[in-house]
């Protein structure tokens, strides 16, 4: 019996895709989580050495 014309078909992702995708996940995230801690950790810096002047 033919699928009915309405009902989209689901592409289905293989592990491998799904394991690419999840690596640039953690990529991305940690890109984002590594720049806001090099801006404190640079705000920080110029906090110190205000400080000692």
């Amino acid at each position: 019996m033919p699928l009915p014309v309405d009902i989209p078909m689901t592409r289905y992702l293989t592990s491998e895709q799904y394991r690419q995708m999840l690596v640039r996940d953690g990529d991305r995230r940690f890109k984002e989580w590594h720049n806001r801690f090099l801006s404190y950790q640079r705000k920080f810096q110029q906090e110190l050495r205000s400080s000692r002047s």
